[in-house]
């Protein structure tokens, strides 16, 4: 929820803001203007957001935050086009979350894309991302960056999300508890302690969670711990230390369900998927300090050193997975400021060294006995399991190390040039323990590739850019998508190779002051080599899935934002994503044997179009108010975009269809002395639309779709002492 001002809030939590009055002979293009610094940090060094030759969006504490459950990045992400979370409600796979359709196939988690919380990669050194320890309840600003990024981050096809815990305010302690309950047995509750004493300011957030879930077997129970604290060493140093712990004995995974069941039992899980017990248990501690030094010589140089520990019991039909994660690594980036004759200067260089050791077990899943499926309490099924025999022992060793540099020039006031290139080169590496099938299947695979970009930037005014970049990205198949084989073998699956991603974009940014209005918009041309697909296997007693390459894909796209505010208070924002992305070869076997050529498809998972909308109201009084749409298009649920060839399966099996939701946030904040309350109510899908939130492409047994909920509800308090004034 942004809080509207009676000059537009624009591009980040910095205001635009009027000084003086015209008088009746000037037109409101003689105004003076001041724009507070709006400065992004993930392009790896401070920048303005009219010097990026990307597209950048800035989401503040507010639509983060205010009224909302805190349970998933759709919330924040909804009004960013380009982005699509596709909420699975499900806490146990998580949100599929998308750039430009980058990562619209991941199985769970988040693939090809670089999350960071203040600094520290919550993305492990192979790609994929857990965001189980991402705390919405202290997030105060989250800086999506859109397109091919791997020339600053390495293996990141999509683009990258950087999130900032909230400032602490300016006392020496505050406490804020907040209370929330809703549908489905929710029950959330959050107490957050920060303060600022001197050069040291600190916040330290604890939530825990309850939910029985919309669906059958889709309970959650979990409890996190984030903490940040800043120490100002001198005027030129700071260190930044960060900490968050996530504890969850239970999130349990309902599964996907056929086109029929999804329609008549929305909210059912199939016998089988009970039976197995399907879900994580899940223990995770990460840490991070980071040394920040910055002079007044143009000169700031960043170290980071980072560790995670993580547990985790992964239960799917056919398999239990027990994974002893340990990763860490070293991020740093020197950035100077140079004049160079009439011509400014910026360089920045650093590189980023990246661990992970896995030690994998996996055993086949016999589950529960029939007697027990459903009677037992939740805390007790993944103790009553019962293990079949191993089926894979070994650790999974992950080396990467990625020197990058990039110049920025400025050619004049109006335009700038950035250059840049990475090297990366990762090391996977498997170690076989399971030697009783007389096969030592131990191997090590090394993916490396250059990653060069160049972008330009115009400014026909202040507050207007015009910008292009020309970029490359790859991303390297993760440690399960390599470990897991359809033969069952140990080791790493040789034939899976990295895609490879050249980027072309072009867009327009600026700001109508006068008219309180901002816009944006992106069209880009995407061209994906060895894209990697999941698939299942025709086997009705697992889950798993598994990868291959196709060989060529192109992705076109355009994103548009708007924003304006007519009047004091009152706000509008409208966000139109449209995505083209087709295979352009792709040869395939068919079950009967034949091969075929699926050129002209559509890649699944990925809507071709989706619409935002959203009108906000806030009071002087402390009341506000949201209103909210979300129009996603029809998607494909597999690579044939419908039944295979020789089966009579029904289109419409094979499609999840265009659906329309309707959101409401209201809200009244206020203060009674040094009490400091908010009181919220929140509605979603108030039309009551039956329709999947995500799906899961190529399931085996047409068993794409997994339903949302209908009308459902939520409402909470939150109190801070003392309260601001």
């Amino acid at each position: 929820m942004t809080p509207l001002r009676p000059i537009i809030f624009v591009l980040s939590t910095a205001a635009l803001m009027a000084q003086g009055s015209p008088d009746s002979t000037e037109t409101a293009d003689t105004w003076d203007y001041w724009l507070d610094p709006i400065v992004v940090t993930a392009t790896r060094s401070e920048r303005s957001i009219f010097s990026v030759p990307y597209a950048v969006h800035l989401i503040d504490r507010d639509n983060i935050q205010r009224g909302e459950v805190g349970l998933s990045l759709g919330e924040a992400l909804s009004g960013v086009p380009g982005i699509v979370v596709s909420n699975r409600h499900n806490l146990s796979q998580g949100d599929r979350i998308s750039i430009r359709g980058m990562g619209s196939r991941a199985p769970f988690g988040v693939r090809g894309i670089k999350i960071y919380l203040d600094g520290i990669p919550l993305t492990m050194p192979d790609g994929q991302a857990q965001l189980n320890n991402l705390d919405l309840g202290s997030t105060g600003r989250i800086e999506a960056l859109l397109g091919a990024s791997s020339s600053l981050y390495g293996n990141a096809a999509g683009g990258a999300i950087h999130m900032h815990t909230q400032a602490a305010p300016d006392a020496p302690f505050q406490f804020q508890p907040r209370l929330m309950a809703g549908s489905y047995g929710l029950r959330k509750w959050q107490g957050k302690f920060s303060g600022r004493i001197g050069r040291q300011s600190y916040l330290v957030n604890v939530n825990r969670l309850v939910m029985d879930g919309y669906r059958e077997h889709s309970s959650a129970r979990s409890t996190a711990i984030n903490a940040v604290g800043r120490r100002a060493i001198s005027d030129r140093v700071q260190l930044v230390t960060v900490f968050n712990y996530y504890d969850a004995p239970y999130l349990l995974n309902p599964s996907s369900l056929s086109r029929a069941a999804a329609d008549t039992l929305p909210a059912s899980a199939r016998f089988f998927v009970r039976q197995q017990g399907a879900g994580k248990r899940v223990r995770q501690g990460q840490a991070g300090i980071t040394f920040d030094y910055a002079d007044d010589h143009g000169r700031q140089l960043k170290v980071t050193l980072h560790g995670l520990s993580r547990s985790l019991l992964s239960v799917i039909p056919g398999r239990i997975i027990d994974l002893e994660r340990l990763a860490g690594g070293l991020r740093t980036v020197f950035r100077q400021d140079l004049q160079v004759g009439r011509w400014p200067l910026r360089w920045v260089l650093g590189a980023d060294v990246e661990l992970q050791r896995d030690g994998r077990l996996e055993f086949t899943n016999q589950g529960l006995s029939d007697d027990q499926v459903d009677q037992l309490t939740t805390g007790e099924l993944f103790d009553r399991l019962q293990y079949g025999p191993r089926e894979l022992d070994q650790d999974e060793l992950i080396y990467g190390v990625g020197p990058f540099t990039q110049l920025e020039v400025a050619l004049g006031p109006r335009w700038l040039v950035t250059v840049g290139e990475r090297y990366d080169r990762y090391t996977f590496r498997a170690i076989d323990h399971f030697l009783d099938d007389g096969l030592d299947d131990s191997g090590t695979r090394v993916m490396e590739r250059f990653s060069p970009m160049a972008g330009i930037v115009y400014r026909p005014h202040e507050m207007m850019k015009v910008y292009g970049n020309v970029s490359t990205a790859f991303q390297t198949p993760t440690t399960t998508e390599l470990s897991n084989r359809p033969g069952g073998a140990g080791g790493f699956n040789p034939a899976l190779k990295p895609e490879h991603i050249r980027s072309y974009e072009a867009g327009i940014k600026g700001v109508w002051v006068p008219g309180r209005f901002s816009y944006a918009l992106a069209i880009y041309h995407l061209s994906i080599a060895d894209m990697l697909i999941p698939y299942q296997i025709q086997d009705p007693e697992t889950e798993e899935v598994f990868f291959r390459n196709a060989g060529q894909a192109l992705n076109r796209g355009g994103e548009l934002k708007l924003d304006w505010s007519p009047l004091g208070g009152l706000g509008t924002t409208l966000a139109y994503t449209w995505m083209d992305f087709r295979f352009e070869d792709f040869l395939v076997e068919t079950s009967t044997g034949d091969s075929v050529q699926l050129a002209g498809n559509a890649v699944p998972g990925v809507p071709p179009r989706s619409l935002y909308a959203r009108l906000n109201y806030e009071h002087g009084s402390g009341s506000y108010g949201e209103l909210s749409l979300q129009w996603t298009d029809r998607t494909f649920a597999n690579d044939f975009n419908g039944p295979a060839p020789g089966s009579d399966e029904p289109l419409e099996d094979f499609v999840n269809d265009a659906y329309l939701t309707v959101n409401l946030r209201l809200g009244l904040a206020g203060q009674l002395g040094r009490l400091g309350f908010e009181l919220f109510l929140g509605g979603n899908n108030l039309l009551d639309e039956r329709y999947n939130g995500s799906i899961v492409p190529n399931a085996f047994g047409s068993r794409f779709f997994e339903p949302a909920p209908g009308r459902n509800w939520y409402g909470g308090v939150q109190l801070s002492y003392p309260g601001a004034r």
